[in-house]
């Protein structure tokens, strides 16, 4: 008898609990309208670095990128389809560095950042300027899956050596 009165009190206290179903407790939001966030929240934080680094000057180019000429360059103008020799020292927004290297690409054509191509042609051989380049024309929303983390927008200084022809 002790055992059935424990089943039935286990029942009645079961049967007045609430339970929220799992599709209730989800926010949904909408795909396009998520990413419209996230895009403002990331030029809010492009915003943000260049005031606290005071880049006085930096301009916004119609990629969505930001630049910043800090030596003016004397030589060959860099075109899609060139080879070029540029060297890049790569930062997170932290202004913790990611790496810096020096590369040989045909400009336009190689496997890298769609911002770096754009932020490279037209720059003269010497050149050098600071970009920030959106995630989304870096390393997009998975990252590098090494250095740089999913949907980080970075910072490039870069130099353009030498265009080949």
């Amino acid at each position: 008898m002790r055992v059935g009165t424990f089943v039935l009190l286990c029942l009645a206290l079961n049967s007045c609990a609430e339970y929220s179903s799992s599709e209730e407790a989800i926010i949904k939001i909408d795909p396009i309208e998520r990413q419209k966030l996230y895009l403002a929240q990331e030029r809010a934080q492009l915003d943000a670095y260049i005031i606290t680094h005071e880049l006085e000057g930096i301009q916004r180019n119609g990629f969505g990128m930001f630049e910043l000429s800090m030596i003016k360059g004397k030589g060959k103008k860099a075109k899609f389809g060139d080879q070029i020799i540029y060297n890049a020292t790569v930062y997170l927004l932290d202004d913790s560095g990611i790496g810096q290297y020096t590369d040989t690409v045909h400009l336009g054509r190689s496997e890298m950042e769609t911002g770096l191509h754009e932020s490279l042609k037209g720059m003269k051989e010497g050149e050098k300027k600071l970009v920030l380049i959106p995630s989304f024309l870096a390393h997009g929303i998975a990252g590098d899956l090494d250095r740089v983390p999913p949907q980080s927008p970075l910072r490039y200084d870069i130099r353009l050596i030498q265009v080949v022809r």
